[in-house]
């Protein structure tokens, strides 16, 4: 980096995620936005005009470029490992949308050469750094539910069926659980804070090969996590945490800007609102930052142990249902 003070990132990929991760990008102090890449050069040229972003790149031109420091990584999960992998090699901080990486194997790979090049890797798990789960997990640590005893959590969207469209397309590495199963067992993960000591999944599959719907039971020492994905519905999209002396509720825990304390009676007794005024983008992105700027290679709040934890738990679920793809061994 030339300028310690600031750093200096570029975004890969110009989807949905990279245009709110760009919006957001106006509440982050000690960085500069300076380049876009894309796999089409006027897409990269109209998104790079729409946010001011003064270089258009292809991806080669960015791996290669002196200009970027870091990289946000928002392309689908196929090109997670060798996109980090290239960055990495080049010496750019890596922000790789969640999962990082389709297996745990590959997320190993990465994570050496991280600790080789020593060059900060992290996974984009952005609901970690929403300051509405930070204060559900204080309730937590405060002992305000008491002992937790049983965890519920759901994300589900209704996805038209397109079997070359990214979440049907097994070449794309599609179905419900990477991309939308990862928040439930995140959000285990988060709030239990130890890999589940068995899990139980089953699937129901799409013609294509991919999961449509998964469930999931994730059993710990005291604690049991029932955890629903799924291509095909709707559900609530809540979280809920239940201890022998109250609860918390999450609502629309993945972007969640509220949560809900409840006695044993399940009377509401404290609310808390995060008020904020962006996607809730620039929280991870300003903790990544503030990491890069002093020289870590990793998160505290996401190592690369956790990103491993799911991987392995994903890689479980997966061999349980059947989902396998096609560029892998």
């Amino acid at each position: 980096m030339q300028d310690k003070s600031k750093v200096r990132w570029a975004i890969l990929g110009a989807g949905k995620i990279a245009h709110k991760f760009a919006q957001d990008f106006t509440a982050i102090h000690g960085a500069e936005l300076v380049a876009v890449a894309a796999s089409d050069t006027n897409r990269a040229a109209a998104f790079a005009a729409q946010y001011g972003v003064p270089q258009a790149f292809t991806y080669n031109e960015l791996y290669q470029s002196n200009l970027v420091d870091a990289v946000y990584i928002a392309t689908t999960h196929n090109f997670h490992y060798e996109q980090s992998m290239a960055c990495l090699q080049h010496g750019k901080a890596v922000l790789c949308e969640k999962p990082i990486t389709i297996n745990d194997t590959q997320f190993n790979t990465l994570a050496t050469i991280s600790k080789e090049k020593n060059v900060f890797l992290m996974e984009a798990m952005w609901t970690y750094f929403l300051p509405a789960l930070q204060k559900a997990k204080q309730w937590l640590n405060e002992g305000r539910i008491g002992t937790v005893k049983a965890i519920q959590a759901d994300f589900s969207f209704p996805m038209e069926y397109d079997p070359k469209g990214r979440m049907y397309n097994p070449s794309l590495a599609g179905g419900a659980l990477l991309d939308l199963g990862i928040y439930p067992i995140a959000l285990a993960t988060y709030f239990l804070n130890q890999k589940p000591n068995s899990i139980k999944a089953s699937a129901c599959m799409t013609r294509t090969g991919v999961d449509e719907t998964t469930s999931m039971i994730f059993q710990y020492d005291t604690v049991a996590a029932v955890l629903l994905t799924s291509l095909a519905i709707k559900t609530s999209n809540k979280a809920s945490i239940f201890g022998d002396k109250g609860s918390i509720e999450i609502p629309d825990f993945f972007k969640a800007t509220t949560a809900l304390l409840y006695n044993s009676e399940h009377q509401l007794i404290e609310t808390f609102e995060d008020g904020r005024n962006t996607n809730g983008y620039n929280y991870e992105m300003q903790q990544a930052t503030d990491d890069i700027l002093k020289g870590d290679i990793e998160n505290k709040m996401m190592p690369h142990s956790r990103s491993r934890e799911l991987q392995e738990i994903m890689t479980e679920v997966r061999k349980q249902i059947g989902l396998k793809y096609p560029m892998e061994p």
